[in-house]
């Protein structure tokens, strides 16, 4: 099928001769043309890409993200724009959804498109595939939701495929962003079709291109001309933040906050994250009155985020302040299951099964042996060889003397075949640790006939 529209891939390199294999295959099929402006590599770079077919141009670096950019488009003939760093790719399903999305576009009335936008540790194999309602979402990743079942979240969204328009433009140092001179942006949402994959924030890429020092430079540079910009204070303490250097995060992130709009523009999702890295800062530092303002300001801000309580829940527990820990755990899992994994809630969807496990150490400890059965049990039906959400179990049931160990033997018949060797030995290995020898003796009188019986 013969396209409608010109495709123009364009992007800004240096030192990238990992990646600009992959950057330049993966649009092969669909780009009428590759342009690559390069900004002082010194190593194979330039020689692969001219290699690889594209047109090579050089721009003097000025530390000057949208400046480099507006060079590639200036040299760009097609209709669209299709704009990814070395770093990033679009797996090969998607690359035929966009070619057919933008032909269907014809004239439209529409700027670019809207992708999700998912950070990658080295393989999206780690990553698997599903929707989740809502505006904001952050990378694929399961979810363990009180019921037991599993659910989904997806990353957060980009704009970098866009009509090659006079006016549309970036601005911006860092964090450059587009911005059409002759009126307002106007996107389709095609999230839920195309997905940028980005792998350029592991720890190697950052240590091996000085990127956290480069960005910081650039956002002072910036921060002299905007002086009250909340959102390069946020980036500023996320370079520190990044380099581990926390007191210096949380002059930036305080500042941030002091200059906080009362109204966020709906695109800065940053904001939630500023809440969150404080309350990682001042736990570290066991300063609990502000890391409590903290919270109190991140929930007022963001009432439907999970990782404020979960973060706050298990300093709690850790530190034995069951009661709070309960409080705030319960409080955390509550929301994600009321909305999903939203600006910041990644870190508890991604761990939920611990904070499962603390809510019920800390039941267990609070002496509430019923909730501390029902989230144990909750654990389990997801995954029964979790060996501290049985052991805490059976130390609940160990505790109820009017439950016979012959009882709790056919209730785990529930999640473990006792006619299978390894089954009877996970249960009598944890009933141990957790002083429930009882159950260790009824358990053997259960191995061969393990079904009879069961509820």
């Amino acid at each position: 099928m013969k396209r409608k529209v010109k495709i123009s891939q364009c992007m800004i390199v240096k030192n990238e001769e990992n990646n600009i294999r992959r950057a330049l295959t993966w649009c092969r099929d669909i780009a009428d043309e590759q342009i690559v402006v390069d900004t002082g590599s010194q190593d194979a770079t330039v020689e692969i890409a001219r290699e690889l077919g594209a047109k090579v141009y050089h721009f003097d670096w000025i530390d000057d993200f949208a400046a480099a950019k507006n060079y590639a488009i200036k040299k760009a003939k097609g209709d669209w724009i299709v704009f990814l760093d070395a770093d990033e790719y679009l797996r090969p399903e998607d690359v035929k959804k966009l070619a057919y999305r933008l032909d269907s576009l014809g004239l439209a009335t529409c700027h670019g498109l809207v992708a999700s936008w998912i950070q990658v540790d080295g393989s999206e194999d780690v990553l698997e595939e599903g929707q989740e309602k809502g505006k904001d979402r952050l990378k694929w990743q399961k979810s363990m939701k009180a019921d037991g079942t599993v659910g989904m979240a997806l990353s957060g969204t980009q704009i970098r495929i866009f009509r090659n328009l006079p006016g549309l433009r970036y601005r911006g140092r860092i964090h450059e962003k587009l911005f059409f001179e002759k009126g307002e942006l106007l996107c389709e949402d095609a999230s839920r079709e195309l997905a940028i994959y980005h792998t350029g924030y592991t720890p190697a890429e950052l240590e091996g291109k000085k990127k956290v020092e480069r960005n910081i430079a650039l956002v002072k540079k910036e921060l002299e001309d905007h002086p009250r910009d909340y959102k390069l204070m946020s980036y500023l303490g996320d370079s520190y933040f990044q380099q581990k250097k926390q007191e210096e995060a949380a002059i930036w992130y305080e500042q941030a906050v002091r200059h906080l709009p009362r109204q966020l523009e709906e695109d800065f999702i940053q904001a939630a994250l500023i809440f969150k890295h404080l309350l990682l800062i001042y736990m570290d530092s066991s300063r609990e009155s502000a890391a409590v303002k903290a919270y109190q300001e991140g929930v007022r801000r963001f009432p439907q985020e999970a990782d404020y309580d979960y973060l706050l829940g298990r300093w709690y527990a850790r530190k034995q302040q069951f009661g709070k820990g309960s409080y705030h755990l319960q409080r955390a899992i509550t929301l994600l299951d009321r909305y999903g994994s939203g600006v910041t809630s990644a870190l508890l969807a991604h761990n939920l099964m611990e904070a499962w496990e603390l809510l019920a150490i800390c039941h267990y400890e609070n002496g509430d042996l019923q909730q501390c059965v029902s989230c144990s049990v909750t654990i389990l039906k997801a995954d029964p060889w979790r060996e501290e959400a049985l052991r805490t179990l059976l130390a609940a049931f160990r505790q109820d003397e009017a439950t016979p160990p012959v009882q709790v033997v056919k209730f785990l018949m529930n999640f473990y075949d006792f006619q299978k060797p390894e089954a009877c030995s996970f249960v009598e290995r944890e009933a141990k640790d957790a002083g429930y020898g009882r159950l260790a003796e009824a358990l053997e009188g259960f191995k061969d006939t393990a079904h009879k019986g069961a509820p």
